[in-house]
């Protein structure tokens, strides 16, 4: 289901104004019967740091999690499995289910025994090695877990992010786990940011299983393919930003409409989009602006391309008889919580520069704004303003986590929510969140 959503509707005569359109989407839920709709073949690729400190039960946890998730595939899936420590493995090589021995490969993989030193790098370009190996038209997604910080090979963030970036124009996508609290939280958040994938921080064993299932499930349980947005408008706008990711898959502008790909969903996953449009300012109270969205997707559940939109009038107002208009309290709100993860993004950074009681005042300064917005929006869903509530509490949880924690939890965060996510892993938290009354 998509909502489309404008801030608001009246603009003043001669005052160049900045608007936001916003559409809310929730993904359908899976269908399991396949005579319904038959789900289009994944690969996943399972890359596994099996350096010396993945022992303590990190290595078996991970390997007992995935031979778990072989009853999950499809028989028209595909799956590799890569480990590493100074040297790769391909334990399994990408291919397709129906031709695997699943005895085989669980085999294989309880094989996986600890090793060395950390080559981040020639693991991680083995894997998508595997996964641009699939058959054409697949699209596979790189799952990367690592407990430790890449000391053999290359290292720095910036480079390994352009091997993600490359991948994605052969469909494949980056995911990343970062495991106990002494991986490199820069790398792994910079590979699933241009990967287009997700990063999650699991400083215990229990959330990197937990980690590992949303991932996998989300995956599998893909609900909405392509989701595609166009924005035309009746005038030429001063600028057009996108608010809601830092990492929108393609903005292009065609012939004078901005085409956007947002992407694809999992089942019941909630995503809000917020763009903003500068409009020159009208001479006369004549004048008519009208901004339409037009959206399409492909909804897995039934097989089929939907196609639907929506147009807004923007009304000019004389000077002397002007009203500031109310603000769609939706948008101001998700608008509010994207404010706050700037201030997310400047803790973190104080926080590594050791400035710890600074970092400390910011992130519990932004969390009681973010309460003070949320509670003043009484016109707002309760679908948005639980969405608040989880990021103010996010906020909160911080104060009792020491600066490690904060940083790595920090940058997980400020990915999800950047970006409009929810946190998988909680998705029952979420749901109660949902049904509870004010």
């Amino acid at each position: 289901m998509i909502t489309p959503k404008i801030e608001f509707q009246d603009i003043k005569i001669n005052t160049p104004t900045k608007v936001g359109v916003m559409i809310e989407v929730t993904a359908p839920e899976a269908v399991r019967n396949l005579a319904i709709a038959a789900r289009a073949p994944q690969g996943i690729v399972f890359v596994v740091d099996r350096s010396g400190s993945m022992g303590g039960g990190r290595l078996d946890m991970i390997k007992h999690s995935i031979t778990n998730f072989l009853g999950l595939f499809d028989s028209n899936d595909f799956l590799s499995v890569v480990a590493f420590d100074s040297h790769v493995q391909v334990v399994v090589p990408m291919t397709r289910i129906s031709e695997l021995t699943l005895a085989d490969v669980r085999k294989k993989i309880a094989e996986i025994d600890l090793g060395g030193n950390t080559n981040l790098e020639a693991g991680y370009r083995a894997g998508i090695a595997e996964a641009v190996s699939a058959p054409s038209g697949i699209e596979s997604t790189v799952i990367l877990l690592s407990d430790g910080r890449a000391n053999n090979g290359a290292h720095d963030p910036e480079s390994l992010g352009q091997l993600a970036a490359a991948a994605t124009e052969h469909l494949v996508k980056t995911s990343s786990i970062g495991i106990g609290d002494g991986y490199d939280e820069r790398i792994l958040v910079a590979v699933s940011n241009t990967g287009r994938g997700n990063h999650m921080a699991a400083l215990n064993l229990d959330e990197a299983v937990q980690g590992l299932n949303a991932e996998v499930e989300g995956i599998l349980n893909r609900t909405v393919s392509n989701l595609r947005l166009h924005i035309s408008t009746s005038f030429d706008p001063q600028h057009f930003q996108a608010r809601t990711s830092q990492y929108v898959p393609s903005l292009t502008k065609v012939d004078g409409v901005f085409e956007i790909e947002l992407g694809d969903l999992g089942s019941l996953e909630e995503r809000n989009f917020v763009f903003e449009l500068g409009l020159p300012a009208a001479a006369n109270v004549d004048e008519l602006h009208r901004v339409s969205l037009h959206w399409s997707y492909f909804d897995l559940t039934v097989g089929t391309i939907v196609l639907d939109g929506a147009d807004f009038a923007l009304r000019v107002q004389p000077a002397e008889n002007w009203v500031e208009p109310a603000r769609d309290e939706d948008i101001a709100l998700e608008l509010a919580t994207l404010r706050a993860q700037d201030a997310k993004e400047q803790a973190i950074m104080l926080m590594r520069m050791g400035r710890e009681a600074e970092a400390r005042q910011v992130i519990a300064e932004a969390g009681i704004e973010l309460e003070i917005v949320e509670q003043s929006m009484v016109m707002a869903s309760e679908r948005n303003r639980s969405r608040a509530r989880r990021a103010r509490d996010e906020f909160t949880n911080f104060a009792d986590m020491d600066s490690v924690e904060f940083i790595k939890r920090g940058e997980e965060s400020l990915k999800r929510g950047r970006e409009s996510k929810p946190d998988p892993r909680k998705r029952d938290q979420a749901d109660d969140s949902s049904n509870q009354g004010n």
